[in-house]
């Protein structure tokens, strides 16, 4: 019997069952639950959308980033559900529904890669292999206390990727346990120096743009995090209002990237007839944006990447919030949410920078909750090596 049956809102119809190529390596056995936007050779993608998949045409090869996976010994259990061509950080698909969050019921699992998330969460999956543009492995990872990471931009190859932006998509994955989140970096990520992160870099600003009932939770994770590291220092903006503009930085640099990828498609006679309302309505955004309004947009990105390079290096990695609050519930209105999550995930996606969520919150009501740790490009494999061991001083700084 497979659990992939027996799980319609979390894995899809298509594609292989209870694949593997290899039964040694780093990975052996581990079960994987990959995003319906990986190419698979011989199966076609839906991307989240049943119009797409009646179009889209066989893999002629598979992606090199499940290649590997697939060479390390993970069993392929089965693509999962993925919000519409990954443009959402709800987790709810008009077509196919909406994963509940396994570990709290009645709520949401968060977006895009909300299946590779709700597998690893029940249980059903070792590894989540999923993709993050603005935020499709971090939102999930925090919603459903999991580990996951956003690498560094373009150090894992895409090909084989069906794209949101470009220059924004990075192919991340989700894990139950700090350990296997680096053992798949060791697969996935190049060779890289792993150097010694001994400075926690603080933005106090940050905490304000989290619901207030987290605020504390916050800071009692900071206090705790703070005597892992040898140094601590602010993260000093240079203008008061750089927080309030990353938002819309965003959306209209991702938006434009998107319309110049899909816009031949999406401009087809009733084309955005076949998306959700919420999500036809961005892509229209998208449709219209003006090159000046991406050049005002692109001169915002270069302050932040100057500033990320000024205020960390690769003996340093930023504290900061990962959603600014827990999982909201199945059906609710998340519009407003929207622009406020992207104003923390934001950081990350203009910088090029790493990030890692640390499902380690312990609320009294028992939402999952966590914080992430970023570090700047190129730096992926110390900032897993800094998580794995964080991770391991507050197990044991648990009482039993």
């Amino acid at each position: 019997m497979s659990d992939k049956k027996n799980n319609n809102s979390i894995f899809c119809n298509h594609g292989p069952t209870l694949w593997q190529t290899n039964q040694s390596g780093l990975l052996a056995n581990n079960r994987l639950a990959v995003k319906d936007v990986f190419a698979v050779k011989g199966e076609r993608n839906s991307a989240g959308n049943p119009h797409w998949f009646k179009t889209d045409k066989p893999a002629q090869n598979t992606a090199s980033s499940v290649n590997k996976l697939m060479t390390a010994g993970c069993n392929f259990i089965g693509f999962t559900h993925t919000d519409e061509l990954a443009y959402s950080l709800e987790g709810n698909n008009t077509h196919y529904g909406a994963a509940q969050n396994p570990k709290l019921k009645g709520h949401a699992c968060g977006g895009s890669s909300m299946g590779s998330a709700a597998a690893v969460a029940a249980n059903l999956a070792d590894i989540g292999l999923g993709t993050d543009t603005g935020g499709s492995i971090r939102i999930p990872a925090s919603y459903c206390g999991l580990y996951g990471i956003r690498p560094s931009h373009n150090v894992i190859e895409k090909d084989g990727l069906i794209p949101l932006a470009p220059p924004f998509d990075t192919i991340g994955w989700l894990t139950q346990s700090a350990e296997l989140l680096s053992d798949v970096g060791n697969v996935l990520l190049p060779n890289q120096a792993i150097n010694n992160v001994d400075t926690l870099v603080i933005c106090e600003p940050l905490f304000e743009l989290v619901d207030p009932a987290l605020q504390a939770p916050l800071g009692k994770l900071l206090e705790k995090t703070k005597p892992y590291f040898n140094h601590h220092i602010d993260f000093k903006l240079p203008k008061s209002n750089m927080l309030s503009e990353l938002a819309d930085t965003f959306r209209i640099l991702q938006g434009h990237s998107i319309a110049k990828t899909h816009r031949d498609w999406l401009e087809l006679p009733d084309q955005l007839s076949h998306f959700a309302p919420a999500i036809a309505a961005r892509f229209k955004m998208a449709l219209v944006l003006t090159e000046q309004e991406e050049q005002e947009a692109l001169k915002i990105q270069h302050e932040w990447q100057t500033i990320v390079a000024k205020n960390l290096n690769k003996h340093s990695c930023l504290f900061l919030p990962t959603t600014p609050t827990t999982a909201p519930k199945l059906g609710a209105d998340t519009s407003a949410l929207r622009m406020q999550i992207i104003t923390l995930s934001a950081i990350a996606g203009l910088s090029g920078s790493a990030q890692v969520h640390l499902p380690l919150a312990d609320l009294a009501n028992d939402h999952p909750y966590g914080f992430s740790l970023m570090m700047s490009h190129g730096n992926d494999k110390s900032l897993l090596t800094c998580v794995k061991h964080l991770a391991a001083h507050f197990k044991q700084d648990t009482p039993a």
